[in-house]
């Protein structure tokens, strides 16, 4: 059964997406003619956000945004250059592979594609950035995977049928981890893992292509050229 929305913080959000340029301060009036309400209970949504440090009024009856929202902002600001600096990395290996390369980030769906670099072969597999992958059969799932604590894991466990123990120590150990076409037949992948300055996994780097290429020669040839590049992405986060 699919987790019920809370329609609360669904409101919260619609007004906080009523401030813009040409409306930096937002009233209780504002918010009960646009979003169909009435002004108490408008008026209540607004003091809460403020309560949080989501808004904050410099003058009586008037809101706008607050030090949270800011602290927000930078965070994804931060987030969103990690993605535009990664291109250049995933442009130069896939050149260097002769295959399509992505960098993924986790999401509470699975591994999600954040920057991709598509390979120049006449036939190649093709992604988007925003897609995501189960965590369950690909190689970057298997590396959050193999790299997270028991407890983590088993949340996971309750929705997805899990590589077994032994192939996620492996993958431990190893430091890369590899689809065989378990997500999609006739599709190889080869994943390592993108390291923050506290040792915790960030985003995974890996190239993908048409499982044939990615037979055991190909798989030591290019993970040097992954880890590399994964140690440049390391060391601008």
């Amino acid at each position: 059964m699919a987790t019920p929305i809370n329609g609360s913080i669904v409101k919260a959000f619609a007004i906080l997406q009523l401030f813009s340029d040409e409306r930096p301060e937002i009233s209780a009036a504002t918010v009960a003619a646009e979003l169909d309400t009435n002004v108490p209970t408008a008026h209540r949504f607004l003091v809460t956000l403020e309560e949080v440090g989501a808004l904050v009024s410099y003058r009586r009856g008037y809101f706008c945004l607050g030090p949270a929202i800011e602290g927000l902002g930078r965070l994804a600001e931060k987030n969103d250059q990690f993605a535009t600096r990664t291109i250049s990395h995933v442009r130069r290996l896939a050149d260097a592979l002769n295959e399509s390369v992505m960098v993924c980030r986790l999401s509470r769906r699975g591994p999600a594609c954040i920057s991709v670099a598509m390979s120049k072969r006449p036939i190649s597999v093709n992604i988007s950035i925003g897609t995501v992958l189960p965590i369950e059969t690909t190689a970057q799932g298997k590396i959050w995977l193999a790299d997270m604590g028991m407890q983590d894991r088993l949340k996971w466990a309750k929705q997805h049928e899990l590589p077994p123990e032994a192939e996620l120590a492996e993958i431990a150990a190893s430091g890369f981890a590899r689809n065989r076409g378990e997500n999609e037949p006739e599709i190889g992948a080869l994943s390592v893992p993108i390291r923050d300055s506290s040792g915790k996994i960030a985003a995974t780097l890996s190239t993908f292509g048409m499982l044939n290429r990615f037979d055991d020669a190909m798989v030591e040839a290019a993970l040097p050229k992954l880890k590399a590049v994964a140690e440049e992405l390391s060391a601008e986060l």
